[in-house]
């Protein structure tokens, strides 16, 4: 086995290289935020995955033992309006095949698998219990669409990673900020669950059916 070599990355909180640590020595947990699976594979996805690959090839050949998970996003706003406009609604047989053109189009990339592929219908009750944590916690609470995380209830700690003040938050915020209809009190505020509508993929919740938001 290659000894460990040492690395040094950057610290987004802290704005400077740090020598990379470990929480187990010679272990790394490696995760990395998969495909929303409603289309296939474009040139960005090439380029986050490419580079990630560059990682984890780095780190074995290293010697670290590495477990990596990279999720697929198989249920979403996306999902849902392209299955009704090409499928008659049927959300998993799209799942189903973009799955499948994600593995063929990382496979012709040369690309070396994660170690897990959770779907992140297989985890409902667990980010339902993630949710009413949060909501003991006093950082979500319901409305009448849905659950919302509460931006305001940890302003000096939200958008450290990123460098982003609280105030510039929604400017790089995208599609997950809007008004505040619907009972959210924030337009910065974003959906952890959203209540069921005719013919969507809904499951049973302390808040009413639905699914989960991102």
């Amino acid at each position: 086995m290659a000894s460990i070599m040492p690395l040094r990355v950057h610290d987004t909180r802290r704005r400077e290289k740090v020598p990379f640590t470990t929480m187990r020595p010679g272990r790394v947990s490696m995760y990395v935020c998969g495909v929303t699976v409603y289309d296939r594979c474009h040139l960005g996805h090439a380029r986050c995955y490419l580079a990630f690959d560059l990682i984890h090839r780095w780190l074995e050949a290293s010697g670290y033992d590495v477990d990596y998970v990279q999720n697929f996003t198989d249920v979403d706003d996306k999902i849902i309006a392209r299955a009704n406009e090409t499928r008659d609604g049927d959300w998993l047989g799209l799942v189903d095949e973009m799955i499948e053109g994600y593995y063929e189009d990382m496979d012709a990339l040369n690309i070396l698998r994660a170690d897990h592929y959770p779907r992140c219908t297989e985890h409902v009750d667990g980010m339902v219990t993630i949710i009413e944590d949060l909501i003991e916690r006093g950082h979500a609470y319901a409305a009448e669409d849905g659950v919302y995380f509460d931006v305001s209830s940890a302003p000096e700690k939200y958008g450290q990673l990123t460098g982003q003040s609280f105030d510039a938050v929604r400017a790089g915020a995208g599609g997950r900020v809007g008004g505040t209809g619907g009972g959210k009190r924030d337009h910065r505020d974003f959906a952890l669950w959203k209540a069921a509508k005719p013919n969507e993929p809904t499951w049973p919740s302390p808040w009413g059916d639905g699914r989960p938001g991102w």
